[in-house]
């Protein structure tokens, strides 16, 4: 059974290192239909030799293996799967068959491929058992959506809209009174961080206490944590929080991720443990409401979110949503449990004419199975959504939009992205803010009128994340909000270099400093659409504007910038800026063109 493992790989094989002959291909092909036939496992580890797939469902290997090729294998495997056990072949064969492909292509070590099978079987089963005649390209064409594999005429629904435009809304004013708002993402605390652990270990995440110690003092995990797929330590935790504490805020917004990246490994029981001891220690250090969302790995196992009609309660997240229920309510200062027990979402006013909207966008993530089972509108969420701005734009509410996933993430289901982009485009005078998490950087998205294709209508933010998994250096950012608008006005993003922090004496605090204002570095007026939208057309005419984006994408973090940023590099920065609806490429297409241009003047 093949499936994404754990996001947010950087990239550090080149395409070429993985070609592979067609020879091999079709014989690998030929070992798996034997495995299943006939059950011959030294043929296949014969023929597997000369075709491993390292870490080809870690995220982003879209880009180093034949996409064809992955493809096809996935369809072979699931419809070998999907006939067996229709044939009475036992789940244990098939999961025994399914582990040995896993370790044998050399995808992940044995207890990697073993714990994350093990842990999401019964999903994939009760799926293959339930739905009526499933097909391979039905599950391989969601959750590997960014290799390209074909869903057929599957993912194809819409929500409703009430009719009408945008209303106008009044502008920010700059020089009027404002309001801070702190934002924190992607935590990933790791309560198995090893000091001085390995963090060259080759599994989803590092310096684990049951990895053993560091061949030598370069491959340590440090004190603050690791560059090197490594997660937070508590101690960073608490460095972290107390850091914020000596900011001005009067709202805190935490978009996802609690959980670390030992994946193979999760249970309800440590879930909740894990994030009990977060919430709580959001209550118990911040005097100020806390807005949270869930991230992707917050469910055992992580990315799952099963139909709220399932019946099977031994693969429900309800206990996360109890847990959720009671835990938001209290930092929120407002019962939010109605629809948080319903889906993971809410809404609160927390002052006259302002609005946040805690939005559950895993919902969209492919690598959630059950978007196989039903796709369509989980938990009725976004029509919500859509009902919910319609009315904050009748009371004349201004609206902030929490959500993990960024909408155009080439892992946010292309449906479900689009619908998100509908709700953006009809209500884009009223959303005055989104703020997003996930992808572990700094990085920013303009939303563009589907009509009038250079009209910018929104922005999502992304937090970066406090772990430096991968290659960055931990953060939080601070926006100042309009006071009368809630729009957005400017950012500073605060961080530390990881590096120094663990060449220091552990006894040192790191030394915390604002790596830039948004309005500054890139010289606007505030943080609404139609000036972010300016910033755009200055990186296509002054790229050193993309090499200073790339730097604070990692934060300067001295793994992530070493190699610095690649014309590729700018040009692929430049088109995920100016991409908020997954597989749209009109905007990159336009910015690529002046991009081209620049280059010439």
């Amino acid at each position: 059974m093949t499936f994404r493992f754990v996001p947010f790989l950087v990239l550090i094989l080149v395409a070429s290192t993985y070609s592979k002959h067609n020879d091999d291909f079709e014989s690998v092909k030929h070992g798996i239909t034997q495995l299943f036939k006939t059950g011959n496992k030294p043929y296949f580890a014969k023929t597997a030799k000369s075709y491993q797939l390292p870490h080809v469902l870690r995220e982003h290997m879209e880009k180093v293996y034949n996409n064809e090729e992955i493809c096809t294998l996935c369809n072979l495997l699931f419809d070998l799967v999907i006939d067996e056990w229709k044939q009475g072949m036992t789940k244990d064969k098939i999961l025994d068959i399914v582990k040995y492909i896993c370790v044998t292509l050399g995808i992940e070590n044995d207890r990697v491929c073993n714990g994350s099978i093990t842990i999401n079987a019964d999903i994939v089963f009760y799926i293959v058992e339930n739905y009526p005649d499933i097909k391979a390209n039905r599950l391989c064409g969601s959750v590997l959506q960014a290799f390209g594999c074909s869903t057929g005429d599957d993912f194809d629904w819409s929500i409703i809209l009430p009719p009408g435009n945008a209303a106008k809304r009044p502008q920010p004013d700059t020089s009027g009174s404002s309001f801070n708002i702190l934002q924190l993402s992607d935590i990933h605390y790791d309560p198995n961080y090893k000091i001085n652990g390995k963090a060259n270990c080759g599994e989803p995440v590092c310096c684990q206490e049951d990895q053993g110690e560091a061949d030598s003092p370069e491959n340590a995990c440090g004190y603050w944590s690791d560059y090197r797929f490594a997660d937070t330590p508590w101690h960073l935790v608490e460095e972290t929080i107390r850091q914020t504490k000596t900011q001005d805020f009067d709202y805190v917004y935490y978009t996802g991720d609690i959980i670390s990246h030992r994946v193979w490994q999760t249970t309800v029981e440590n879930n909740t443990k894990t994030i009990s001891k977060l919430y709580s220690f959001f209550k118990q250090s911040y005097d100020v409401p806390v807005f949270p969302i869930f991230g992707n790995h917050e469910p055992h196992p992580l990315n799952v979110w099963p139909d709220d009609r399932l019946k099977d309660e031994t693969l429900s997240v309800k206990w996360l949503f109890k847990l959720a229920a009671d835990e938001w309510s209290k930092l929120i200062g407002q019962d939010v449990s109605e629809t948080v027990l319903k889906g993971g979402y809410y809404s609160v006013s927390p002052r006259p004419g302002f609005r946040i909207i805690g939005v559950n966008g895993n919902l969209c993530y492919t690598d959630n199975w059950w978007l196989i089972y039903d796709d369509v509108d989980p938990f009725n969420q976004l029509q919500w959504l859509a009902d919910t701005l319609e009315q904050a734009e009748a009371a004349n509410e201004s609206v902030h939009i929490l959500s993990h996933v960024p909408t155009g993430d080439i892992s946010c289901l292309k449906v479900w992205s689009r619908e998100y982009h509908r709700i953006v485009e009809r209500f884009s005078s009223t959303i005055t803010g989104q703020f997003n998490g996930h992808t572990h950087r700094d990085e920013f998205h303009v939303y563009y009128n589907s009509s009038a294709p250079t009209e910018a209508i929104g922005v999502a933010f992304n937090g970066a994340s406090v772990t430096p998994y991968d290659s960055s250096n931990p953060s939080y950012k601070l926006y100042r909000v309009d006071q009368s608008t809630y729009s957005l006005l400017d950012y500073e993003e605060w961080t530390f270099n990881l590096t120094l922090a663990n060449s220091q004496p552990v006894s040192e605090t790191p030394e915390w400093y604002k790596l830039y204002s948004f309005a500054q570095a890139y010289g606007v007026n505030n943080l609404q659409a139609i000036e972010v939208d300016k910033v755009l057309y200055k990186m296509a005419q002054d790229h050193s504007l993309l090499d200073d984006y790339f730097r604070f994408k990692f934060r300067n973090g001295d793994d992530g910038i070493n190699a610095g940023c690649s014309e590729t590099c700018r040009k692929e920065n430049l088109c995920d800026i100016a991409k908020a609806q997954f597989a749209d490429n009109t905007q990159c297409d336009y910015f690529l063109q002046l991009y081209e241009q620049g280059k010439q003047t």
